[in-house]
């Protein structure tokens, strides 16, 4: 009588990922240039849950948020998302909020990738899809983190011109006054 073959669902072991290139993936992850050459995802799933809560804590009704956020769906157009807020020339207090809470929520993805990295039973097909994913979520992270430091650097240089016009218009006065002093 022939052996029982393994149920279909489950993998073979020898497509399932060894400790050595689990180890290998997660020391990948934590590299500094881990999103070099790696594009935000077109779309994100995140837990409508999550979404929900997030929303809830910062007291952000579903008007207020972009058009690329679906919280019943649980799915963000991240990359136009990116793109949009990327090109617009200042971020309305709306959009900051928005960004911030999406970092959070992006997160809370990446803690979750890779636990599921570290502790869950894969396939290396599996394995590689999460890497991939979750060095894409460190893409936007970081995309998303440059696009408020930009508007942050953009205050203080406003900043920067006020005070200098502000120098400017006393250099101004006190010439003035000199020259008065003098006729």
């Amino acid at each position: 009588m022939p052996p029982n073959p393994p149920p279909p669902e489950s993998p073979a072991p020898a497509d399932l990922l060894t400790e050595a290139e689990r180890d290998r993936l997660l020391a990948n992850l934590h590299r500094t240039l881990v999103w070099v050459g790696v594009q935000d995802p077109d779309r994100l799933e995140i837990d409508p849950d999550l979404l929900r809560e997030e929303m809830a804590r910062d007291r952000i009704g579903p008007a207020d948020l972009p058009p690329e956020v679906h919280p019943a769906a649980g799915t963000v157009d991240l990359r136009h998302l990116i793109w949009r807020l990327i090109h617009l020339s200042d971020l309305s207090e709306k959009e900051e909020t928005v960004a911030k809470e999406l970092i959070e929520v992006l997160k809370a993805k990446e803690a979750a990738d890779e636990e599921r990295l570290k502790e869950a039973r894969l396939t290396r097909e599996e394995a590689h899809r999460i890497y991939e994913e979750t060095a894409a979520v460190i893409r936007s992270l970081l995309d998303l983190r440059d696009i408020l430091a930009k508007k942050e650097h953009k205050t203080d240089l406003d900043r920067e011109i006020v005070k200098k016009k502000v120098e400017d218009v006393r250099r101004w006065n006190a010439l003035v006054d000199s020259m008065e002093g003098k006729s």
